[in-house]
């Protein structure tokens, strides 16, 4: 059962956020969160369009944090499959291909919350 529907979609982009935010918070603190999210508006991402426009997401990011911007990647890509469940297969997805393929997935595990899996997968 692997297709796409929007309740799938909000419950991962939901969490993707709050993921996201802690984050950004962990790493630079709230108020340096609440700038990055006002540039990247700026920019033409609203905070809700992360999780659709997850490439441009890192993209920018990238532009305004440099090379920090892997360290808050790779705790993002942590979380995520903490979260879900998931074992990283072999090699090194980087962030945005990790959303991306969770992102895709939907087995039903979050249909009523967007809790950790029972399920073991690879991304």
């Amino acid at each position: 059962m692997m297709y796409q529907n929007s309740d799938w979609q909000e419950k991962f982009g939901t969490c993707l956020l709050e993921i996201v935010d802690e984050a950004l918070a962990k790493f630079f603190g709230k108020d340096a969160a609440e700038m990055i999210y006002i540039y990247l508006e700026e920019n033409g991402l609203k905070k809700e369009d992360i999780p659709s426009k997850i490439k441009v997401f890192s993209k920018v990011l990238t532009e305004i944090l440099g090379d920090e911007a892997t360290l808050v990647g790779s705790y993002i890509k942590k979380k995520l499959y903490s979260k879900f469940n998931i074992e990283p297969k072999k090699g090194s997805p980087n962030f945005v291909e990790v959303v991306i393929a969770i992102k895709s997935l939907d087995t039903g595990f979050l249909r009523s919350t967007y809790g950790a899996s029972t399920v073991k997968s690879r991304v």
